[in-house]
């Protein structure tokens, strides 16, 4: 049965808006491996660890498989949660089980990585690629029809496959096989991975 059919239970994933309009939540690495690195959040939970299937992998020496997880709530609550990691999660120099994250906080997991949490400016995680500061062309470039760049932005907004459909005046089975289409051409596993990738490519500006 396809993923994305009526009968599968979907939860709906946003990118997690800043405090100004066109800003998005974001982690930085500040120290560690993956230095300079920023992910892009969503409403729900990003797990933080060495294991792949975690939002933000980390491979640095002090690092559990899963070791923390950042929970943002549809109000823009962030809470920092340590998942019984063996060195620890600290919050402002501060070990923790549970906190509340502010912007500018650091966050540090292990002995050698530090993360800081804030809002940037979705113009500051896409990448310079040169490709012209249009979403159709950025769409075009990314291998995406029109029509696949709408269902991608719907879903980077949080509408099902049913809600999608209504809006486009399609059928939740058409925007399924959008949707694996749009998987099969981007290397892409879920709706979160997409939605990550709607903001961070440059395709559609925050609001």
């Amino acid at each position: 049965m396809d993923a994305d059919d009526k009968s599968t239970v979907v939860r709906p994933v946003r990118i997690a808006r800043g405090r100004n309009p066109g800003e998005v939540a974001c982690l930085e690495v500040v120290v560690g491996r993956a230095k300079g690195r920023k992910l892009v959040l969503l409403t729900g939970s990003t797990l933080i660890g060495r294991t792949s299937g975690a939002e933000l992998v980390l491979d640095d020496d002090g690092v559990s498989r899963r070791h923390a997880k950042l929970v943002i709530g549809d109000e823009g609550v962030v809470n920092i949660i340590d998942l019984d990691s063996t060195n620890g999660t600290f919050l402002n120099g501060a070990r923790v089980d549970m906190a509340v994250v502010r912007e500018g906080d650091r966050i540090q997991i292990g002995p050698d990585v530090t993360l800081r949490f804030g809002h940037w400016p979705a113009q500051a995680v896409a990448p310079d690629d040169g490709v012209a500061d249009d979403p159709v062309t950025r769409a075009a470039a990314a291998g995406l029809s029109k029509r696949e760049l709408e269902v991608a932005l719907l879903v980077a907004e949080g509408l099902t496959t049913e809600e999608i459909g209504a809006k486009l005046f399609i059928s939740p089975r058409t925007v399924s096989t959008h949707l694996t289409r749009i998987y099969e051409r981007l290397g892409l596993p879920s709706r979160s991975a997409l939605a990550r990738y709607v903001v961070e490519r440059g395709l559609v500006r925050a609001r």
